[in-house]
């Protein structure tokens, strides 16, 4: 059996309206098509997307596999997707999103051999049907460079906190993921968080595809990024941002531009999240923000805070009372009176 070079992994749960668009994204040439493998994993669906993705195992079954498993969530797909992984490279694809370019952008592969590779998404809106584009405009194409020397100051603009090396815009040597299987957290939102840190951690190389790859679908009902899922959920985006500290302080980089850029991504999501938790009713804001607080002077002493940790630290109440009442306040005063 020629040995594959790309695994796509893509798990499915109740995506009958999405699947065939994402799986239709994957067929190229029949040349290349031999040196892909796609790994789609039903995670005990109860619609008919496992059975639609059956369709490609028959017709295209040197590369199209379906695994079925029990429900165990994004995380507990992804991970037994990394499991079963053959190819040199991996990349992930949620079963509602598709890719653009796939042709071109295994053509690029066949000549590469770093760690990482990062390419450009496109982010579509399903409720409004607007679009953005991320693209890496700062980084030279097809350049292999040093994660340990490279300036990542000189591109952080770009992603205010969020990083290229999260699954939307990487593609992994499957070894690095392997080495740390099971790598993702099971029955919860934002497994994914750990893709923050981890590649940026291990990999030594990366190279930028100048290529739209990624194509993401924002704005489905349900989706764990809607702002609504977000709050009733929030004790899985603490155990992700707890378990991508972890994977930091487990393991320790000796750069210290990748060591800069790696603290410069945790406090920025840190942040985000006390905000988060501060939106919260009273006592669940307070006994979360304690919590994760007391985890954070153990796990990241280098985090620098901000005015609400500040405040935070000097009196609870008064962090929390700001947030709920006079910062409302204070953005109906700049709307309606500062602008009139």
């Amino acid at each position: 059996m020629q040995n594959k070079l790309l695994t796509v992994v893509v798990p499915v749960y109740k995506v009958e309206k999405y699947i065939n668009k994402c799986l239709d994204s994957l067929i190229v040439t029949d040349e290349q098509m031999s040196l892909l493998e796609v790994i789609v994993v039903n995670d005990g669906t109860p619609d008919n997307s496992a059975i639609m993705a059956k369709e490609y195992e028959k017709k295209y079954p040197q590369t199209f596999r379906v695994i079925d498993k029990e429900n165990g969530g994004h995380g507990s797909a992804w991970n037994r997707g990394v499991e079963e992984a053959t190819g040199k490279y991996l990349r992930f694809l949620d079963s509602d999103d598709w890719l653009s370019n796939f042709s071109d952008f295994i053509g690029k592969l066949e000549s590469c051999n770093s760690d990482l590779i990062f390419t450009d998404v496109h982010c579509y809106h399903e409720d409004t049907k607007g679009s953005d584009f991320f693209r890496n405009t700062k980084l030279v194409p097809m350049k292999e460079l040093n994660t340990n020397t490279f300036d990542w100051y000189s591109v952080r603009p770009l992603y205010r906190g969020s990083n290229y090396t999260n699954f939307h815009a990487c593609t992994y040597k499957t070894s690095l993921l392997k080495a740390h299987s099971p790598l993702f957290l099971e029955k919860i939102f934002y497994d994914d968080e750990i893709l923050m840190v981890m590649p940026l951690c291990t990999a030594d190389t990366f190279t930028y595809f100048n290529i739209v790859l990624y194509n993401y679908l924002l704005g489905r009902e349900g989706q764990s990024v809607n702002n609504n899922v977000r709050a009733k959920n929030l004790g899985f985006l603490v155990k992700s941002e707890k378990a991508m500290i972890d994977f930091y302080h487990t393991h320790p980089v000796q750069s210290k531009s990748k060591d800069a850029e790696l603290c410069y991504i945790l406090n920025y999501r840190i942040k985000m999240l006390i905000v988060e938790l501060l939106l919260l009713p009273y006592q669940d804001s307070k006994r979360m923000m304690n919590d994760f607080i007391s985890f954070i002077q153990d796990r990241f002493p280098k985090y620098d805070g901000g005015i609400l940790y500040k405040i935070y630290k000097i009196s609870y109440p008064t962090c929390w009372l700001i947030y709920h009442h006079i910062r409302p306040l204070w953005a109906y005063f700049k709307i309606n009176i500062l602008k009139k």
